[in-house]
């Protein structure tokens, strides 16, 4: 046991260290980061329970955000302390999936454990912060499905004994809490609610313990389902109410009908089997299949699995009856994903790893004992181990082979872990950071918007928005309606200095746009002024001010345009205060020795008060300063002509004519 328990805890360690180094992801800002209550105190975790709307958005899964607010206390919003509570909740489930396969006595063990340790399929769960409810459920699940062998055990050997309830006499005082049905049956009703308070799919136990009864006995009987009902009760209780919290805040318009989510049923059930026995590539985000009812190859895989599932059955005296219970339990743990209920991922993909992070132990499982029957055969070994009892302790059961079998199943379990090993190593270093992340799924799923509409976003992060522009204008490609996209090119133009293609991408955002402010307009308006498109400038932010007259960086940006357009009675229509403030600003541009900027201002305070002397000796000032002596003459005698008696004119034009005449 110590030798295979380490084997599991380096094989996870090993292979999803580069996993505990990985950064904040996509949806961790939105379900971690900005989810207010797991920033706040005990308050925040009163929250999370019995006020869930405080929550950003998703399902009413308590315990995994009440983690998540421990977390935040133990050491606030370092990445790494997420991903290693991930990284650990793996390995627990893995021993937990070890032991509950040798209870089963399930040839090899150990090493359907090992693959569940290192598949690749499951890197997007262990890896991804958010993906905790996947760990946490499967965590809850498998405690839970533990007790229920544990009390079915007790109760067999009770009827096997003839006692109908446990002694109580003075040495009964003192019960071993595992030793006890009720106590063992009430925990298994515990940690089923706990699984379903994690993610709703808890809710297929009972009917994988059904499975497990017609695996074990052949048949489902009257008492079994007496057993199983109160969880059925429980769980279809959870789940519609998490289901009227999630639909009461989600709007969800996908509209297939029944013929499509068979479709969709079907097609994903032979892609999750077909990424157990072939997990390359993993682009974190598939493409959504064609689910035309029409297309008769689009019925195929439903076919198929009604062919396999009854071909299993009818071997079922030949092969026994693992290959279909194994198969049964992989279709009902995944039927919550399936496409039957609406779901927000739909809109993004039909499928997703982390969907088959418990499933896969299934397939994983028939699997193994294909595999240890097909070595057997190939070692000419003709006789196998009698299966373990139920009560008996399996964690020593590995490969159920000898001699030549056991060295070449040693052979081929080693390279296969190794290779799967290897490409779940290299997988988690896709999480390492939101520019890794979302460029592994730009190049893995070109088609797909989010990937580089959320690239583009993580190079503006950056600051890096030459690079941003390549991925932002591809999800414009792919997705010329999407209003946010065209305002990220706008932004990244903006900072690039490239006005015009700043103004074209805002002004088609705020066209798509399903409601338009007047901070839409006055933004519009303001790069159309730096792009020099004045009338398109006065247009935008005529329209802010129509919708909100008060805003004050609107009126500024209009008078800017009518004094860069020369139209001075239109910008003293805006204000009415204009050159006195413009002098003021002129002052201080001078005093800072901002010659050019305080040339400017000079310039527009004098075409507002074109008769005032004052105005045009400012102007041959601030000339004079530039060095431009013959423009600041001409303005001094101006000045001078308007007011003989101005003694800064006439000092401005001595000093203009004396660098003059030294020129000359």
């Amino acid at each position: 046991m110590g030798v295979g328990l380490l084997g599991l805890l380096g094989l996870v360690g090993v292979v999803f260290w580069p996993g505990v180094l990985g950064a904040f992801v996509w949806d961790d800002s939105v379900f971690l980061l900005e989810a207010e209550p797991v920033r706040q105190g005990l308050g925040g975790l009163r929250d999370i329970w019995f006020n869930p709307s405080t929550m950003v958005e998703g399902h009413y899964w308590p315990l995994v955000y009440s983690s998540f607010w421990l977390e935040h206390k133990l050491w606030g919003f370092d990445p790494m302390g997420y991903h290693a509570t991930n990284v650990l909740l793996h390995c627990i489930n893995t021993l937990l999936l070890w032991r509950l396969a040798g209870r089963l006595a399930l040839p090899g063990a150990w090493f359907v454990a090992a693959l569940f340790a290192v598949h690749p399929v499951h890197t997007e769960p262990v890896v991804w912060i958010i993906s905790r409810k996947d760990l946490l459920g499967s965590l809850f699940y498998l405690l839970a499905a533990g007790c229920w062998l544990q009390w079915r055990s007790l109760q067999d050997e009770r009827l096997r004994r003839g006692k109908k309830r446990p002694g109580r006499g003075k040495g009964n005082i003192v019960l071993k809490l595992g030793s006890n049905p009720t106590t063992m049956y009430m925990a298994m009703l515990l940690l089923f609610v706990a699984g379903m308070l994690s993610k709703s799919f808890v809710v297929t136990l009972p009917a994988a313990l059904l499975i497990w009864a017609w695996w074990k006995h052949g048949r489902v009987t009257a008492a079994d389902v007496m057993h199983t009902a109160p969880l059925f009760l429980i769980g279809i209780a959870i789940v519609a109410a998490d289901l009227s919290f999630y639909f009461g805040r989600a709007v969800l318009d996908f509209d297939y009908f029944l013929p499509q989510r068979l479709i969709i049923a079907s097609k994903s059930l032979w892609f999750y089997a077909s990424k157990l026995l072939w997990p390359h590539p993993l682009p974190v985000i598939y493409p959504r299949w064609d689910v035309n009812p029409q297309q008769l190859l689009n019925w195929l895989p439903l076919l198929g699995a009604l062919v396999l599932a009854l071909g299993l059955y009818l071997a079922r005296e030949r092969i026994g009856r693992g290959a279909l219970a194994g198969a049964l339990f992989f279709a009902v743990t995944l039927s919550p994903v399936l496409g039957f209920a609406n779901n927000s991922y739909m809109g993004i993909s039909f499928v997703a790893d982390r969907y088959q992070y418990l499933a896969s132990a299934g397939l994983l499982a028939v699997f193994t004992g294909a595999v240890i029957r097909i070595v057997g055969l190939i070692g000419h070994q003709t006789s196998y181990p009698p299966p373990v009892r139920l009560q008996a302790k399996p964690l020593s059961y590995w490969l159920p082979l000898k001699g030549g079998a056991m060295l070449l199943s040693v052979v081929f379990s080693t390279a296969l872990l190794a290779g799967l090993g290897v490409l779940s190593h290299r997988q988690a270093w896709v999480y390492r950071d939101p520019i890794t992340f979302f460029g592994h799924i730009s190049i893995s799923n070109p088609g797909e918007y989010h990937g580089h509409y959320n690239l583009g976003l993580a190079y503006m992060e950056k600051g890096r928005y030459e690079e941003a522009e390549a991925p932002a204008r591809r999800a414009i490609e792919i997705a010329p309606d999407s209003a946010s996209a065209h305002q990220n090119l706008a932004v990244i133009m903006n900072n690039l200095q490239r006005y015009a293609e700043t103004f074209e991408s805002l002004r088609t955002a705020t066209a798509l746009s399903a409601e338009q402010t007047a901070e839409q307009y006055y933004f519009i308006g303001h790069i159309a002024s730096q792009a020099g498109l004045d009338d398109e400038a006065e247009r935008y932010l005529l329209e802010a001010l129509a919708m909100e007259p008060e805003h004050r960086e609107a009126r500024q940006r209009l008078v800017y345009v009518y004094l860069h357009a020369g139209r001075y009675t239109d910008a003293l229509t805006w204000d009415p205060q204009l050159a006195e403030g413009l002098e003021r600003a002129a002052v201080a541009a001078f005093s800072d020795g901002r010659y050019d900027d305080a040339l400017d201002n000079f310039r527009h305070v004098l075409a507002l008060k074109p008769n005032e002397a004052e105005g045009y000796a400012n102007v041959g000032s601030a000339l004079g300063q530039l060095g431009r002596f013959q423009e600041a003459l001409e303005h001094f005698e101006q000045a001078l002509a308007l007011d003989p008696e101005l003694e800064s004119a006439r000092m401005g034009r001595d000093a203009a004519l004396q660098r003059l005449g030294g020129e000359l």
